[in-house]
């Protein structure tokens, strides 16, 4: 193996999304749910909710943005660890406010996608700035019978969170899927984003177990309300 091969060794790759955020035994998790399917569309809706008033954010500080990506086994655990070694520091907190800038930015420019209206210029400019970043920290790398992206760990720093979200956006954005972005549409729904991945593209809700279910209580709870309020005839 080479040196650079070896400095690739303690990173790891987006795994497929679960519904439910993986439980630990030794931490608490900061998000309790993933429903968006794309890691950029998880880190969206990491604040609860989005159609609604905001009630909690799910990253307040660079620490839990850290647990997040233990979460999504963004990165191996001993580049984790020395980024939380050093979460209360400067260069830590000016990281999350980037990383809150982009969330935004992502969010207006997955919107624009939803209602087919233009992206908001600043926000994309935003975004194709940190992509810009992100890519000046990969390298290309033969695997297999092909040649892929790899983090180069060398010029990995408190912001790579942010940038492997960025390059997230970018292939969800310049992809065969980007029509299959959606909302959970208020009122009832939290407004969080997926990508509808049925077959039929029939899928409505961030999860029947979450909104879905509610909303579908609730209308019942309505109807049956206003037949018992009916008069007897």
């Amino acid at each position: 193996m080479t040196n650079r091969q070896n400095r690739f060794s303690w990173l790891r790759e987006e795994k497929p999304m679960r519904t439910r955020a993986s439980t630990g035994t030794k931490r608490d998790w900061p998000v309790p749910f993933f429903f968006g399917g794309r890691l950029c569309l998880d880190f969206i809706n990491t604040v609860n909710s989005l159609s609604r008033p905001a009630t909690r954010d799910y990253l307040p500080d660079y620490a839990a943005l850290l647990g997040w990506c233990r979460q999504k086994a963004l990165f191996g655990t001993q580049f984790i660890a020395h980024l939380e070694a050093n979460a209360g520091s400067t260069r830590a907190a000016e990281a999350h406010a980037r990383a809150m800038a982009l969330r935004e930015a992502l969010y207006r420019v997955f919107r624009s996608v939803i209602e087919a209206i233009p992206a908001p210029a600043d926000q994309l400019a935003h975004l194709d700035a940190v992509l810009r970043e992100a890519r000046r920290r990969q390298v290309l790398v033969q695997e297999g019978g092909g040649f892929v992206w790899r983090w180069d760990a060398a010029q990995l720093d408190f912001l790579a969170p942010l940038h492997a979200v960025a390059l997230s956006a970018d292939a969800l954005l310049t992809g065969d899927d980007l029509a299959r972005v959606k909302e959970c549409p208020g009122p009832d729904g939290c407004g969080w984003l997926f990508l509808d991945e049925t077959r039929n593209g029939s899928r409505r809700w961030c999860s029947m177990d979450h909104c879905g279910g509610a909303a579908k209580a609730r209308r019942y709870a309505a109807r049956h309300g206003a037949r018992k309020g009916e008069a007897p005839a």
